[in-house]
């Protein structure tokens, strides 16, 4: 008999619908609709009845046959379907479907069918919907597809849609009433089978009572005052592309004062330890009053969560992150999500009493902008619903604390949200540095106006709690560990998770640890504040490792910018400095560039460098740098140069902290191949001017140093007893004060020296003191100065009636050519003991090299004599 009706309804379909003219077609459309709420209560449960009746011609045939019928009900007009039975497809096809299943009834007239009074029954969800309905038009079963408005972010109201009505018996009327509670006895009549909806018989017994206990249905929004509408749109087949539509008003509720709102959060990070990477446990409860004779509670509108300050974003998080836009997010559109997997941050889990269980979802991270750097998805695609909750994380720029926000969320109700924020080595929190019981803070408002509800839910560190001190480690060293060989110079910096985060470093590399500066562009004036400096100026490069815990991020990541150091100009008193850029660009974030300007000091004494970095940045766009690694490569070709000392020598560095501890670190430093270098230095002396016993000769000393030998650790000069020092032509001597500032008088310069060394571009030259000292004589200070300076401390003593100088500590740095010149005449400090030109004078010259090999020569001093004395 199914069957054979079915047949009868398709042959309908095909053959026997009456043709509409097109003239008739245009005026297809919807002649009224009708909306009404038996109780307008804010959260009460009301009967909702909807309806609608088609323009027909003057038979009272519609103009066109409707295909389809979507009505929309506004935000926050729900029915809590989840304590009741549903009935499966076999069992509406079959109509059979169980009593308690029915929600309400479907009062519909249609053209050749007749009108009839229809049970409207809660049918198993399909596919793409988060509830399906269905009620039968005499013989032929429709189904009311209900979907869930997600293309208005402010909207998120059900749709309620008939899809493919059959066109032989189009619908000129149709009234919906949706049932309070559906096991009300006052519905007993109402309750009735297909079957007898068609014979127009009531139920046995005129009732049929519901084995369901008075369970509420329907629910009325939460939110006063705003006018509320049910929208209905009807589309032809004829006219497919031109629907007709019309709204019909239901008025604003009221009462919302009446409405509970209590809710509770709990937040637990993933792990109780100090100063670890993290996630965290937010769940949310929103008691809900579903008795028939409650009002509802009302939904949240804002959510606000402010974490505890110290609990902060974890920059090692950033590793392989990806962020999801808003197409990938589906946002204002029905669209499913497709964020990439790198996306998400973690699991969501929001009960809604609507639904036949919890929606399951996820946290993902949203794409930056500038300005809005951290911001999250709250993404369901379930149960036929899809929901895409823009939030945003409100990170203070100077003390990194967090706060959550999700503002105009959708009027729903909210048993628990469960929020599972990853945690393990790459959690994107880091937790306090220091054990102890903290807070976070919670603040939700609600839709009906209401005050919002606050509160705190307690968190505790307990685990990991002897952190906090500072010992960082440091490791220096060189690729090509050959003394006196161009290599890349390495210098690491570790610290471990927990302790007090690097901010200051003031590194002295090992004596002799030099640079050719010569061909090296500096980077200086706006290029260097900028930190665009020329690629000319490029002299190495940086690795830096930040976060908490196990699995730092590094920096740079692939595929991002280089940080690059380049050889500066002077800054803050030092004659060179180094500019390093640091882009801070990791996953989907780019915080900009951070310009660390670091100071390189030469000691003029032993010419060793100490680089003195500028406090280092500890907190960017909110996010803490916990500074785990950071090494430094200065690689540039033919620059950095090994010492040509193969002693035992360390690098050392003083630290600082971002809590004003300090710690020293040193690192062993030991080259090999000093025996392979040759020493041999040439000294040449030479006085000038009148050769007569008691004349005051001008003396030039020049020396010479073959390239790629060792440089001169050590050197003594004693002159012959033929030049004496003739101490009442000391004018004046430099004070060590006068001489540290610079201010040594004119009449304490006794000479000029110049020292030419492959290093630099130009040579370094500078006058020759004396200077006081500790001993009976005073000291000779050759004060060289150019791009650096440097200080050559002679003592001056005598040995067998002669003078000698005695250079105890010279700099580990190689020199073509050094020439020093003393005046002479009045001027002049030595004197003839007797006739230069009688028997040739030699002086004793003793070298040692920095490589331990040493050189002893008696080179001749020569004068202005007619004819060279030769040496016997």
């Amino acid at each position: 008999m199914k069957r054979q009706l079915l047949l009868v309804a398709l042959t309908a379909t095909l053959c026997l619908a009456p043709s509409a003219r097109a003239a008739e077609s245009e005026q297809y459309g919807l002649e009224s609709v009708g909306a009404s709420l038996s109780t307008t209560q804010a959260g009460d449960h009301p009967e909702l009845d909807t309806s609608f009746e088609m323009k027909t011609d003057s038979v009272g045939f519609p103009f066109s046959g409707t295909r389809d019928v979507e009505v929309d009900l506004p935000p926050g007009l729900l029915a809590n379907l989840s304590a009741f039975p549903q009935c499966s497809f076999v069992q509406f096809q079959s109509q059979e479907c169980p009593f308690d299943s029915q929600l309400g009834i479907v009062d519909i007239s249609a053209y050749n069918l007749g009108s009839f009074i229809e049970p409207l029954y809660y049918l198993t969800r399909g596919p793409d919907t988060v509830a399906r309905l269905g009620y039968y038009a005499s013989s032929y079963p429709n189904v009311i597809n209900v979907r869930l408005r997600s293309e208005d972010p402010l909207d998120y109201g059900a749709s309620a849609s008939v899809e493919g009505i059959l066109s032989a018996f189009p619908p000129t009327d149709v009234t919906t009433t949706i049932w309070a509670v559906p096991a009300d006895p006052a519905h007993d009549a109402l309750r009735i089978t297909p079957e007898e909806a068609r014979q127009g018989e009531p139920p046995p017994g005129g009732g049929r009572p519901s084995n369901l206990p008075p369970f509420p249905l329907t629910i009325n929004p939460t939110r006063c005052g705003m006018p509320l509408a049910v929208t209905f749109t009807a589309t032809s087949y004829q006219l497919p592309t031109q629907p007709s539509s019309m709204s019909a008003p239901l008025g604003p509720v009221s009462g919302c004062g009446q409405l509970s709102f209590a809710p509770a959060l709990t937040a637990i990070p993933t792990t109780r330890e100090a100063a670890a990477s993290s996630g965290v446990d937010v769940e949310l409860t929103l008691p809900q009053n579903e008795s028939v004779k409650g009002l509802a509670t009302s939904h949240i509108r804002h959510a606000e969560v402010t974490f505890p300050e110290g609990m902060t974003i974890a920059s090692g998080a950033a590793e392989g992150q990806q962020a999801c836009s808003d197409a990938q997010a589906g946002y204002e559109s029905r669209r499913p999500a497709q964020c990439p997997d790198a996306s998400k941050l973690g699991t969501v889990d929001i009960d809604v009493p609507l639904l036949e269980r919890p929606l399951h979802g996820g946290l993902y991270l949203r794409t930056p902008e500038p300005g809005d750097l951290f911001r999250v998805w709250l993404i369901a695609d379930d149960l036929g619903a899809h929901i895409a909750l823009p939030g945003e994380l409100e990170v203070d720029k100077a003390t990194g604390q967090i706060t959550s926000t999700f503002v105009e969320m959708p009027q729903a109700p909210v048993r628990k949200a469960t929020i599972h924020v990853f945690g393990g080595a790459h959690g994107p929190l880091a937790t306090p540095s220091a054990c102890g019981s903290y807070a976070t803070k919670w603040r939700f408002t609600p839709w009906s106006g209401t005050p919002p509800s606050q509160g705190i839910a307690p968190m505790t560190i307990d685990a990991g709690c002897d952190t906090g001190g500072f010992a960082p480690k440091l490791s220096a060293g060189t690729a090509n560990p050959v003394a006196g060989a161009f290599s890349t110079l390495v210098v690491k910096l570790t610290r471990a998770s927990g302790e007090q985060n690097l901010s200051g470093i003031d590194l002295t590399l090992p004596p002799g640890a030099t640079a050719k500066l010569a061909g090296v562009p500096l980077c200086e004036g706006a290029a260097a504040q900028s930190g665009k400096c020329p690629p000319g100026s490029q002299v190495g490069k940086v690795v830096v490792a930040a976060g908490p815990g196990p699995s730092p991020l590094w920096l740079p990541q692939p595929g991002k910018e280089l940080i690059l150091v380049y050889l500066a100009g002077p800054y803050k008193g030092a004659p060179l400095s180094l500019v390093i850029p640091t882009p801070a660009q990791a996953g989907p974030f780019d915080l900009g560039t951070v310009i660390t300007r670091a100071a390189i000091y030469v000691d003029p004494y032993s010419a060793q460098a100490t680089v003195k970095s500028d406090p280092l940045p500890q907190i960017l766009e909110g996010v803490p740098i916990s500074y785990r690694t950071i090494e430094a490569e200065i690689d540039r070709p033919s620059f950095a140069l090994n010492p040509t000392s193969c002693k035992e020598m360390a690098a050392q560095a003083t630290l600082t902290s971002d809590r004003g501890a300090t710690a020293q670190a040193a690192s062993r430093y030991q080259l090999g191949g000093c025996r392979e270098l040759g020493f041999k230095p040439k000294l040449s002396l030479r006085l000038f001017g009148k050769t007569n016993r008691g004349a005051h000769p001008r003396l030039r000393a020049m020396l010479r140093l073959r390239p790629g030998g060792a440089n001169i650790s050590r050197a003594r000069v004693a002159l012959p007893r033929s030049e004496f020092l003739d101490q009442s032509h000391i004018r004046t001597v430099c004070t060590r004060v006068q001489f540290s500032a610079d201010q040594c008088p004119s009449g304490s310069v006794y000479g000029h020296a110049t020292a030419f060394t492959p290093l630099l571009d130009e040579p370094l030259r500078g006058p020759v003191y004396l200077r006081s000292s500790n001993h009976l004589l005073p000291d000779l200070v050759v004060a060289l100065k150019g791009q650096i300076d440097v200080n050559a401390v002679g003592r001056i003593d005598s040995i067998d009636g002669g003078i000698r100088t005695t250079f105890s500590t010279v700099p580990d740095a190689p020199i073509d050519k050094f020439v020093l010149t003393m005046q002479g005449a009045n001027k002049g400090l030595l004197v003839n003991s007797r006739n230069l030109c009688g028997a040739a004078a030699h002086a004793l010259v003793e070298f040692e090299g920095q490589n331990g090999k040493g050189s002893v020569r008696s080179p001749t001093l020569r004068s202005n004599c007619a004819k060279p004395a030769r040496r016997k």
